[in-house]
């Protein structure tokens, strides 16, 4: 159809008076128009025209094939341009559904770094001799570990080195393994001081029953040189001097 419109217009613009249009019937059956008579030439028909075509109407119609021309080259660039734009959404989309790999952020690799510290202080806490209570003690003291080697900046070969120094030691199991969880950065609290040694009482009085102290404490005779304060506690008399348990 758009041929036939070109066609039409090329006669129109053109004004020759001879000019003609013809309608041919193809093989197929289809209607075609052309310039030129058809090849079976009882197959031609001549489209006539309507009337006289003014200077006007050639200038229009110029104008109009100018146009249509120019529509006709868009829709044959159209096809390509979608073929070339085709490849490149594909690979946009392609682009869209990879999935995105992320770099771990600073705080997810001081979490991984403060886990294996903490295990490590577990392990050597958990390889020494000591009571289950205590282990469990210094298991909780390493929650710490991580943290604090990296806040102090205290390097592995420096924990390492702290540790293998309190294992050479000779000291108890329980106090290896509170001195290694602190090698560590374990938040071990302070050991209980030890009950105060019981001091001797000074003896200032006696009599038949037992004796009085330079406090005031009384203290009956159980007989065998022990004797009883008066709130039970056992003494023993060593000189003039009273030493309880």
């Amino acid at each position: 159809m758009l041929k036939y419109l070109l066609m039409l217009a090329a006669a129109a613009a053109g004004g020759a008076a001879d000019a003609q249009v013809y309608k041919c019937k193809g093989p197929d059956g289809k209607v075609q128009f052309s310039d030129t008579l058809c090849k079976s030439a009882n197959a031609s028909e001549v489209v006539p025209d309507r009337m006289p075509v003014t200077r006007q109407q050639q200038y229009e119609a110029q104008q109009r094939v100018r146009q249509m021309q120019d529509e006709a080259a868009t829709l044959d660039q159209q096809p390509a341009a979608a073929l070339n734009a085709a490849p490149e959404a594909s690979r946009s989309s392609a682009r869209q559904s990879e999935p995105q790999l992320t770099s771990p952020t600073p705080a997810a690799n001081n979490e991984a770094a403060d886990a294996e510290r903490i295990r490590i202080c577990i392990r050597d806490v958990e390889r020494q001799a000591g009571s289950q209570k205590l282990k469990a003690e210094m298991i909780t003291a390493c929650r710490t570990a991580g943290s604090v080697q990296r806040v102090t900046g205290t390097s592995e070969s420096a924990v390492s080195d702290c540790v293998k120094n309190v294992e050479r030691t000779g000291a108890a199991g329980k106090v290896k393994a509170r001195q290694i969880a602190i090698c560590h950065g374990g938040d071990v609290p302070p050991e209980p001081l030890p009950p105060p040694r019981p001091r001797p009482a000074a003896i200032t009085s006696c009599d038949r029953g037992g004796c009085w102290d330079n406090v005031g404490n009384r203290y009956n005779s159980g007989g065998g040189g022990t004797m009883f304060r008066n709130d039970g506690k056992a003494c023993q008399k060593i000189g003039d001097m009273l030493l309880c348990n």
